[in-house]
């Protein structure tokens, strides 16, 4: 990490502004416009004036003097420095930051030279005030404030470097008149601009986790006595107490992995010492007219869990401490009767910032939430809802909200502990992220796209949706997905799991727009001629449907034969309640009519090659498993025990069942919440589920689960039945073993383990076993296909051919039971591998949609900073679930519209790795697409020859640099990288000084004038753009090509073997390119 000179600075964002529109990559449209009435001005604040209560916190953010640019330009006016110390030369473990979720980091203090720091804060300072003027806000004042933060004891504050750099912050006049010497003769515009000398008259003391409190009131007092500052104190959570932080993060939000050692709440400052502290720091603050205070809170130390960095300590921020500093600041607040002056720095967001003002706090900063996709950005959305809620509580400023602070700050701390938002589970699905590494090139991918087992395109029907082009989104949908109906309303949208959104709020609702689109959409499919191939397909599930769907798309006569009297597999049996059958014959009829015929209560006896020796060409199996396994224990042969398949058949068919009023389903799948839900609606009485692991180990979809219990029905966890007991025949109970968890199975959940002597009876009329199914593949006997131990079928998992030739298999039947979506991409694979066989092209429905405009580019940049609440269905209400109505409504328009523009477009834009960087170390720089064709050069005789090509392609107009210089290598791009990958490694390196870019090794770039520089295993090589064409030199060979690299004149340096790839050279060329033409200022 490098600082870079003012000079530098300034003619870096003169041009990218002039050029660009952005500053720092901040674009314009994403600015705060100061107004000169806006309520949360603050009139006095240390004796200046605060144009807005929040900013940026100490730590990444406010270390380098670009940092807190970006902070000032994002609406933020308090810029709490980050905290310097005697000791400046420090060793700081890599990743240092960890934000995937709640905020950990092991980084403290800064990581220059305190005499680099405080340069640092001059330079912002004085740039500030002249982008006040750039920007054309002169006419308001500037109303911004600098916090210096210093630690960690009173001999290193004491020091005559500490002192030094305090002294110099409260007269920087030397500094400043050097720079103005520069502006007179580089940038005489700016000369003149009024610029403060006394950069800041408070400070915030840090100090050390276990730090004495006399050594705290002793730091304080010299602050305030003898440097005449402003001070606040920081005050770690652990005042709380132990019992009550810890009852906090695990029994109200649900963070069991935290584990605190008791040495960190006895070495720290306990709260009645803490308080008598306060109590004589405030007095001497009076007696010289100063500010003293507190600022909430310290980071929380606690044992390393995560494995993410070395050592065994870590340090908690974000929004799971935001619940502990709340009720902490509640605490003191009634202890000093609501007269405590407090900074807050702990949780805060844009959906809390009004509480945390109303409850007093003066002011607030943030450090995790701006670490996060969005970046410095987020804070407009801050101050945009603290607008929006002020007038909403008929505040005209700061001083009418506070009124009734400590009531509101009661509110908000009891609030804390119930709201979902700060809960473990609220963030249930992990880092949106693909399981392909980060390439140079190209990294631009919806992680949503890579979950689906179909590839659908959901940025495309989304943004198309959210534009009112029902029909289009449809068309989007079903050129991946041929059953938009059923999976509208019951796939398990593992999509979601994987959306953008989890790094802000809630996924955006991929499922239910689906639902919308397949509701509102009309769509003419397109056939083609008719060709004379024949396809039978086996089975009339999701998987025979989607092949038979794409067959018949391609010109491919499709017949299915289905062994039941009705088409639709496990759809077909689904609760009303669920899926309404007329919805899942919608796509069946979709199906039928494109000519697909299908065969009804028609099974087939014989293996698959009979049917290709009866004239069919190819043979599809999708036969499922469609019969229940069975529970190998005493008693199931009573009256009374149901499969859970043929329950939900007879009810599908409109028959009642006698369940009796007592109804137990073993089992922890989808289809045991099914049976369990059915059955609670059969008899009136809660169902109970009986299972053999815990909750969170079941199969079932979570949000399954969670209706199962929503409707009152009961989950037995850890249970196993051993023995049904039965009375007369019939079922009377069900005899079980308590279990415990040992150790993980093959699939990676805990085995259950009996107890023993734990045995128990569960009464029951019925029980109804939901263990898994199995497949009925009798008819395969004779043939020549593979089967798997579960008795599936062995495929190519390409082609899903099954070894014998023109023989095809997929979904359950080869996959055990799963899920519509992945049997749907069987089928449409098997399909396509099908036609290929056959000689036809596989055409898709539609053609790929333009990428964003620039505008829709700004537009997504403006998304990427807002939180903003999910659009839910209307849920039918609990006391009306009596029945088989259904429970989930449709989105209605304006929702939906709304619900698909809260998509990010994640196939079109990312920019992650650029908005999360404290330093900015990330860039976009653009590119036209690039085809070419390379030539492969050999060394013959001597001599240098061209025997071969390759492609070079390059098809994503936004590409990434790496700015080495501002890297301080923290992590926190490589943990939001949709790739398993890290960008400040992985993405091309670009340095600044030629000095730093010759000590590297590998991906170095260094452009100069027309040639950029490369460095790969201590090698260079160089590119020169020469006469609109390019001359590449490297150890082996100079060479003189056109600009789409046809190769004019080439020479030997030096002998090599096998093929040499121009490959490098051309990368070289796009950087060169993309960085000359759009980021000239970093030249």
């Amino acid at each position: 990490m490098k600082v870079q000179p003012f000079e530098v600075l300034l003619k870096w964002m003169l041009q990218e502004y002039e050029e660009n529109r952005s500053i720092f990559g901040i674009p314009r449209s994403l600015f705060y416009i100061p107004q000169k009435d806006h309520p949360y001005a603050t009139g006095d604040l240390f004796g200046h004036y605060l144009a807005t209560p929040i900013g940026p916190a100490a730590g990444p953010h406010t270390q380098l003097a670009q940092n807190i640019l970006c902070a000032w330009l994002s609406g933020g006016r308090f810029m709490e420095l980050k905290t310097v110390q005697i000791m400046d030369e420090l060793e700081i473990s890599r990743p240092c930051i960890d934000m995937a979720d709640e905020g950990y980091n092991v980084e403290w203090s800064q990581e220059l030279k305190l005499d680099q720091s405080v340069q640092e804060y001059i330079k912002a300072w004085v740039l500030i005030h002249i982008l006040h003027r750039l920007l054309g806000f002169d006419q308001l004042p500037v109303g911004t404030i600098f916090n210096m933060s210093v630690g960690y004891n009173l001999e290193g504050i004491q020091s005559l470097p500490m002192t030094r750099f305090m002294d110099r912050l409260a007269d920087a006049s030397e500094e400043i008149g050097h720079m103005r010497e520069m502006l007179r003769a580089r940038f005489p515009r700016f000369a003149e601009i009024p610029v403060p000398a006394r950069i800041t008259n408070n400070v915030t003391l840090s100090t050390m986790h276990g730090c004495p409190p006399e050594e705290i009131e002793r730091i304080a007092r010299y602050l305030m006595e003898e440097r005449g500052l402003h001070t606040i104190v920081k005050l770690n959570p652990t005042l709380l107490g132990k019992e009550r932080v810890l009852a906090i993060l695990h029994d109200h939000l649900g963070f069991h992995e935290i584990n605190i050692p008791d040495q960190v709440f006895e070495h720290d400052l306990d709260y009645g010492r803490a308080v008598e502290m306060i109590k004589r720091l405030r007095h001497t603050a009076i007696e010289r007219n100063l500010t003293f205070g507190v600022k909430l809170s310290n980071t929380l130390a606690m044992e390393n869990h995560k494995g993410v960095f070395t050592g065994n300590e870590m340090y908690m921020s974000g929004r799971a401490l935001y619940p502990i500093t709340m009720n902490l600041f509640h605490q003191l607040a009634r202890e000093f009767d609501g007269d405590l002056p407090v900074s807050y720095s702990a949780g805060a967001d844009a959906l809390n910032v009004t509480a945390i003002l109303a409850a007093g706090a003066r002011p607030v900063t943030v450090a995790s939430d701006l670490l996060k996709p969005g970046g410095y950005s987020r804070l407009l959305q801050y101050l945009e809802s603290l607008d929006t809620e002020m007038s909403n509580r008929g505040a005209a400023n700061l001083a009418e909200l506070t009124r009734d602070k400590l009531t509101n700050l009661e509110q908000a701390a009891a609030e804390a502990l119930a709201d979902p938002r700060y809960k473990k589970a609220y963030h249930p699905h992990g880092l949106p992220k693909v399981e392909s590494g980060l390439e140079s090139f190209d990294c631009i991918t919806a992680p949503c796209v890579g979950k689906c087992g179909l590839c659908q395109d959901v940025p495309g029907y989304a943004r198309l949706i959210a534009r009112g082009d029902d029909d289009r989104a449809l068309e989007v949908i079903l050129d991946r997905n041929p059953l938009p109906a059923v999976s509208g309303y019951m796939c398990t949208h593992l999509c979601q799991t994987c959306c953008t959104r989890n790094n802000y709020d809630q996924p955006v609702a991929i499922r239910a727009l689906k639902r919308f689109a397949a509701e509102q959409g009309q769509v003419t499919l397109p056939v083609r001629e008719k060709s004379n191939r024949r396809v039978a397909v086996i089975g009339s599930g999701p998987a025979g449907l989607a092949a038979a769907f794409y067959l018949a798309l391609n010109g491919v006569q499709a017949t299915i034969f289905e062994a039941k009297d009705r088409a639709g597999g496990m759809p077909a049996l689904a609760p009303a309640f669920r899926i309404p059958p007329a919805v899942v014959q919608e796509d069946i009829d979709r199906i039928k009519g494109l000519g697909v015929e299908i065969k009804l209560s028609h099974p087939i006896t014989t293996p698959p090659e009979e049917l290709l020796k009866e004239g069919f060409d190819a043979v599809y199996l999708a036969c499922g498993f469609p019969k229940d396994a069975r529970l190998n224990i005493e008693g199931m042969e009573g009256k009374g025990i149901f499969s859970a398949l043929d329950l939900l058949d007879q009810v599908a068919r409109g028959e009642k069942p006698d369940l009796g009023s007592r109804v137990l389903v073993i089992g922890g799948g989808n289809t045991a919440m099914d049976a369990a839900r059915t059955a609670r609606r059969l008899t009136g009485n809660p169902a109970t589920v009986v299972y053999r692991r815990t909750a969170q180990e079941m199969p079932a979809a979570r949000e399954e689960v969670e209706e199962l219990l929503a409707e009152g029905n009961v989950l037995e966890e850890l249970v196993s039945p051993i023995r049904v007991i039965l009375r007369d025949g019939r079922v009377s109970g069900l005899e079980c073993l308590r279990n415990k968890l040992g150790e993980p199975d093959a699939d990676g959940r805990r085995k259950p383990v009996p107890i023993e002597g734990s045995g128990f009876v569960l009464e029951a009329d019925a029980i109804v076993v939901a263990v898994g199914q199995s497949p009925d593949l009798t008819f395969l006997d004779g043939s020549s296909l593979s089967l798997h131990q579960n008795g599936a079928i062995a495929v190519d998992p390409q082609t899903g051919q099954a070894g014998t030739p023109g023989v095809y298999a997929g979904g359950d039947a080869v996959r055990g039971p799963a899920i519509v979506i992945q049997a749907c991409a069987d089928g449409r694979r098997a399909a396509e591998a099908i036609c290929g066989s056959f000689g036809i092209h596989f055409e898709t429905l539609v053609s790929p949609q333009r990428g964003l405009s620039e505008e829709e580019i700004l537009q997504a940049k403006r998304a990427r900073t807002r939180k903003e609440a999910r659009h839910q269905p209307e849920m039918l209400p609990m006391t009306e679930r009596t029945g088989f109505d259904l429970v989930e409504g449709t989105l209605r328009e304006e929702a939906a519209r709304a619900e698909a523009a809260r998509c990010m477009q994640c196939s079109a834009f990312c920019d992650k790795c650029v908005e999360v960087c404290p330093n900015r170390a990330n860039y976009t720089y653009l590119t036209p697409p690039v085809h070419v064709m390379l030539p492969l050069l050999y060394c013959q005789d001597g001599e240098l020859a061209v025997t071969g090509e390759e492609p070079f392609r390059i098809e994503q107009t936004r590409q990434i640099i790496h700015l080495d210089d501002f890297c301080n290598e923290c992590g926190n791009c490589a943990t939001f990288c949709v790739h398993q990958g890290k960008p400040y490694q992985d993405k091309p390196r670009l340095f600044l000084k030629e000095s730093d870019f010759v000590q590297e090794n590998d991906n170095a770039f260094y452009m100069e004038g027309n040639t950029i520089r490369r460095r790969e295993k201590g090698v260079e090589s160089k590119l020169s753009l020469v006469n609109n064409g390019w001359d590449f030199e490297s150890k082996l060979v100079r060479i003189s090509m056109s600009d789409d690299f046809v190769i004019k004149e080439m020479a030997l340096k030096k002998a090599f073997e096998g093929a040499l790839s121009l490959r490098e050279a051309a990368e070289m060329a796009v950087i060169f390119r993309g960085i000359t033409n759009t980021l000239s200022f970093l030249l």
